[in-house]
């Protein structure tokens, strides 16, 4: 069976363990040929993601705080650097709320709770992406993932 996305590089954002989603999407977008650029947040979950990165041939990791303006900068400047300053696919699997936000009433959402929620969940796609255009210049594909609580209430999930 042909790879049908051999030649393409592709970043995905949000890996945090081996249950991600991003981690599934990796896997799948490898299988199928695709060249894998995956980010991590900080220090502490790169030593996780080292590994599962190291189990695709080829892949490579990059540590990116989405909050921070500068770091997305400098991530894309490595990832134009390292892929010949051309990306194919920007996979946005990054969610994010306070504990506290979530188990308590969401009536009793903090304002600041709130503003880190859409900050990291929300605006980050707009950042990234606003990253990554310049070096889609064979266009592109941009994915952002969403959850059954944007449908329907679920219980424990408030201000996400």
């Amino acid at each position: 069976m042909a790879h049908s996305l051999e030649g393409r590089i592709a970043v995905i954002f949000g890996l945090a363990n081996k249950r991600s989603i991003a981690w599934a999407i990796a896997q799948k977008l490898h299988a199928e040929g695709a060249q894998i650029a995956i980010t991590y947040q900080n220090e502490r979950l790169g030593q996780e993601a080292e590994e599962m990165i190291a189990s695709l041939p080829g892949a490579h990791g990059f540590q990116c705080d989405v909050t921070s303006d500068e770091q997305i900068e400098q991530v894309f400047a490595k990832i134009a650097e390292h892929y010949n300053g051309k990306i194919h696919t920007l996979v946005h699997s990054v969610a994010f709320a306070p504990a506290d936000e979530l188990k308590n009433d969401f009536l009793l959402t903090s304002r600041e709770g709130f503003r880190i929620a859409q900050d990291i969940s929300v605006y980050s796609l707009i950042a990234l992406s606003r990253a990554a255009a310049p070096l889609m210049t064979d266009g592109g594909s941009i994915i952002t993932l969403s959850f059954l609580g944007a449908e329907k209430v679920m219980l424990h999930y408030n201000v996400m």
